[in-house]
This record gives C-alpha cells, structure tokens and sequence, in this order.
C-alpha cells in the first residue's frame, strides 16, 4: 500500500481512540482514576511483548527516559479527566495548542528565538480554541472554565513528554526506550489506587473491552504513523492533521444525538471553523 493509506489508517485509528475513550467514560468507567489506571496498565502490557522480541536492555540513558515516564503520566491522567468534562468537538482541536507548547518549550531550553509570525500564530490558534469551546448561549469565557485548563495542561504534558522522549531515542534503543518509559508511567499512576480501591470489585468484560481495544487502535495508530511519516513528512502530516473525530462525532450527533453529544449546527460550524483556523495556523508553525 502506498505511504498516504498508512497515514489515513493512522488518522482512522487516533480517532477512534478519541471516541471510544468519550463512550468508555460516559457509559463504561464512571471513575476517570479508574479508567486512566486501567489504560496505562493496558499500555505497559501491548508494549512489554514487542520490547522482549527487540531485546530490549537497561537503559544507557536513565533521566529522559524517567522525566518521559512521568510526564507521560501526567498526560494520560490530564486526558482521561478531560474526556469525562470537555465534548470531543471541543477537545480534538486543543492537540493544536501540542505544537505550540513545543515551540516554546524549544525557545525556552535551547534559546531558539521566536519570530514575530509565529506569536501571530500563537495568537491565532488562541482565539481559534476559545471559539472551539463555544456552546448554544455562544459565551467566550466557555473557554476559561477548569475543563479547558486541564485539556490544555494535558497537552502542555504531552509536549513536555515528546521532547524528553526525542532526548531518549538519541542515547537508547527505541524499545528500550518504550519499554523502561511505559513502566515509569504505570508506577507514577500507582499511588492513584487510593482513588479507585473500591471500584476493583466492580471491574469485567464491560470496563476491560473498551479499553483492549482503545490499546490495539493505539498500537494500529503507531505502526501506521511511523511508517507514513518515514516515507513522506510533510502530506503524513497534513492527513494526521485532520480533525476525524471531530467529523465523526458530528455524523453520530445526526443520527445518535444522545450517544455523545448534540449541538445546534451553528454551534458545529463555529467549532468546525474555528478548528480549521487552529489546524492550518499549526501548520504554518511547523514549516
């Protein structure tokens, strides 16, 4: 299959993900400690296998690989809270802020200078997220409620964990790297039983399917983003860019209002172009 078909498999997938985790929260784990503590353990499981097969080793380098672990803790709690609180028309387009963070997080520790273009941007995907966030009374301050600010700590956590996760790859193996980082992550969530000690009981097939699945459409994701973007950067990331579950959401609204989420279409259409301004603003910034 040509490279574009990987990157559109990996689009599908990333969105499911997005919609099985709004569906395992709504309808599946009603404690978010729960759900965020299943879905790491399910992580470290889908990546325990694949890192054996590689041989994977100790580490060469052991403070990216732990600074990675942890905030990549703080992301997967930051992001299951975020999807018992934030519709996902809301929170797909706040990936955007991911770059952003980067940007910034590379001025900040390698003292690139930031040009005026990119503050416009900056700017830009702002104003973009604070209409993304609107409801039916159309109220902008929607945006300054503690549901956004915990999706976008989430994603100033995921920033801070790539960063430390390319500092990783440049001294280990990357299943080393995966392996000692997943790890890292489920003991950082462990003190967190204390939150879900008495919900154990109440675990089966209906809590554990969902998120089975949401591991083997993160390991579908993966394989297939890899190897698109190891072929062809620059359209791999326009389709990564597209925002499917937010479409995806819409469709079901239509047909499903009461699965997810139900909004009038002028609410829609604000949020839909407020995420294309946010998208193609991102990618300006990445060229």
């Amino acid at each position: 299959m040509p490279f574009y078909a990987f990157a559109w498999i990996a689009c599908i997938a990333s969105a499911l993900i997005i919609i099985v985790s709004k569906l395992t929260s709504k309808y599946s784990i009603k404690n978010p400690w729960l759900f965020n503590f299943i879905w790491t353990f399910v992580i470290f499981i889908f990546t325990v296998f694949p890192a054996l097969y590689y041989q994977a080793a100790l580490p060469n380098d052991w403070p990216p690989i732990i600074l990675a672990g942890i905030f990549a803790a703080g992301w997967n709690t930051l992001y299951i809270l975020s999807m018992y609180k934030i519709d996902v028309t809301t929170f797909s387009p706040l990936f955007n802020f991911r770059l952003v963070f980067a940007i910034i997080l590379g001025s900040v520790l390698f003292q690139e200078k930031l040009t005026f273009s990119q503050f416009v941007l900056f700017f830009t995907i702002l104003i973009g997220g604070i209409f993304s966030s609107v409801d039916e009374k159309l109220n902008l301050k929607s945006f300054f409620k503690p549901s956004i600010a915990i999706g976008l700590l989430a994603m100033l956590f995921l920033a801070i964990n790539n960063a430390f996760i390319k500092i990783a790859l440049m001294k280990n193996g990357l299943w080393t790297a995966n392996l000692w980082m997943s790890l890292i992550t489920l003991l950082a969530i462990t003190p967190t039983v204390v939150f879900f000690n008495k919900s154990v009981k109440n675990i089966g097939l209906k809590q554990l399917l969902p998120v089975l699945a949401m591991g083997i459409l993160q390991m579908i994701t993966n394989a297939s983003a890899n190897f698109a973007y190891s072929k062809n950067l620059g359209i791999t990331s326009l389709i990564m860019a597209i925002p499917l579950s937010m479409i995806f959401v819409f469709i079901l609204s239509m047909l499903l209002p009461k699965l997810l989420e139900k909004h009038t279409l002028k609410v829609y259409l604000i949020r839909f172009t407020a995420a294309a301004v946010m998208i193609y603003s991102a990618i300006k910034l990445s060229v």
